[in-house]
């Protein structure tokens, strides 16, 4: 496991190495059975990842409504280009978590669904995702470290 972790690592580009930094770290030294810091460190990954499927789904119904009204091209690059990054850094954290993408697939699916149920199918209704997700997503995209050391705090209260 930890060896498998290590060639990954080898192949990730400097962008995920905090995240997989974590999980080696948390994980090195221990037994078959799952410690505290193992499940610190599935309980950080596993909320990451949701945080960034959760920001691909806003900013892809986001660059989506844009495109519905006529929005301006390099805006909606933009857009689209942080949907992009969302989409890779959650891919590359299941990865880390042992997921197929399959799985990873549904749990995107899953959460374009929650968001759209949420402004009915609306895209008039936007400004409800805007208010609930744009900055909390445009944080994880410019400082996915702030991001990890929240949940690394919140993973310590929850397993201690």
């Amino acid at each position: 496991m930890i060896l498998e972790s290590l060639l990954k690592l080898c192949k990730m580009t400097t962008k995920n190495f905090t995240l997989a930094f974590i999980f080696i770290v948390l994980t090195c030294g221990v037994s078959l059975a799952e410690t505290t810091k193992e499940k610190r460190a599935k309980y950080v990954l596993s909320n990451m990842q949701q945080d960034y499927i959760t920001c691909y789904a806003f900013y892809k119904i986001g660059a989506e409504y844009i495109k519905k009204s006529n929005g301006e091209e390099k805006i909606i690059e933009g857009v689209e280009k942080s949907s992009d990054i969302s989409l890779k850094f959650a891919h590359e954290t299941g990865e880390l978590m042992g997921m197929g993408t399959e799985q990873m697939s549904s749990k995107v699916e899953l959460e374009m669904k929650v968001q759209l149920d949420l402004i009915d199918n609306d895209f008039n209704k936007v400004s409800m995702l805007l208010e609930k997700y744009a900055q909390q997503c445009k944080n994880l995209i410019e400082n996915k470290k702030q991001r990890i050391s929240f949940w690394e705090e919140k993973a310590k209260i929850k397993f201690q």
